[in-house]
């Protein structure tokens, strides 16, 4: 089912609500479909993955698993932790701790590590050079806290992870996973056209536009009672808009329109806050979320019921909700 999802995209993220919640899973189950797929699989990560247990957490990974063929966007110092035979077929001046990034082909199957660069602007280069060398789709692999990872200019569409390890408590992780869902999903602005040149840009229904680079944004909204778009180049998070609630800025009618999804770093107290105030929070470019996959085993030791889990988050979220750990999938 979840590389059904996949197959219409050229380029793939996996993203995290936090360690251990089930990416490399994924992206193992992503590989081992596209086996059967006309086209050559492309891989990278931000941040490194592959080793079998987390350098943070010192807990057990799993391995990620390769086919001959593949390409592999690595850091240099790392082919060192690979047993595939390989070919390299590109270098890069993208740095990382590890190493620059090479590019290799995988001559045999086998076990690999993945660490590429860290900023968006050397992904989206990547991903292009990677499809220049023959990829038919590249999937990138995330990190924890990096959503910039499903940002529309990065990737044409994203998989969110979540499952035990994110909390002990089953009714936070729905709803925390919730809210990072629907922030992925929000709308395109039916105003807006272009990407901003201010950090604030406000405008009225008239066109009349005022923009700001440093005035706080509570300020900037009572200053311009008639101006109800408001575009906001950056991120957006709850330290941002908490200011809005201490001074009770009026906010019925107004929307707050972040360039992305992966822009709008905010809690889902914060969002409910907004919403109850009259607030509509959209997007420039919207991201396309295909799944929400659920781990229910904790790294930590504390499980869910598998099947609570799913039908719980299927109940939450608009998208297909899949444990991969699960047969029935």
């Amino acid at each position: 089912m979840l590389f059904e999802l996949v197959t219409p995209y050229k380029s793939i993220s996996i993203i995290g609500m936090c360690k251990n919640a089930g990416k490399t899973t994924v992206l193992n189950e992503l590989i081992a479909a596209h086996r059967d797929f006309d086209g050559i699989l492309a891989l990278t990560s931000i941040g490194r993955d592959g080793e079998s247990t987390d350098v943070v957490t010192s807990t057990h990974k799993p391995n990620i698993y390769v086919y001959e063929n593949t390409l592999v966007a690595t850091a240099s110092g790392l082919l060192k932790h690979c047993d595939i035979t390989s070919e390299v077929v590109a270098t890069t001046d993208m740095g990382t701790p590890f190493g620059d990034v090479a590019v290799v082909r995988a001559k045999s199957d086998g076990y690999i590590q993945i660490g590429g660069p860290s900023m968006s602007q050397q992904l989206i280069d990547l991903n292009s050079e990677l499809m220049s060398i023959g990829a038919t789709r590249v999937i990138i692999d995330g990190a924890i806290s990096r959503k910039s990872l499903c940002a529309p200019s990065v990737t044409e569409a994203t998989i969110l992870c979540t499952g035990a390890s994110y909390s002990s408590s089953i009714d936070k992780v729905i709803e925390d996973t919730k809210n990072s869902a629907e922030l992925l999903m929000l709308d395109e602005t039916d105003f807006w056209a272009g990407e901003p040149t201010a950090r604030l840009t406000f405008c009225d229904d008239e066109g009349n536009v005022a923009t700001y680079e440093s005035t706080p944004l509570h300020e900037a909204i009572k200053a311009n009672p008639e101006k109800k778009h408001i575009m906001h180049r950056g991120a957006v998070t709850d330290s941002i808009l908490k200011p809005l609630f201490m001074s009770a800025t009026p906010l019925q009618g107004v929307e707050i329109c972040a360039q992305d999804a992966s822009k709008l770093l905010i809690s889902a107290k914060t969002r409910d806050k907004l919403l109850l105030r009259g607030c509509r929070l959209s997007v420039l470019n919207k991201t396309v979320l295909l799944a929400v996959t659920v781990n229910p085993i904790s790294a930590y030791g504390t499980h869910f019921d598998p099947v609570e889990l799913r039908a719980r988050m299927k109940e939450a979220v608009d998208v297909p909700v899949i444990d991969v750990r699960s047969e029935n999938d």
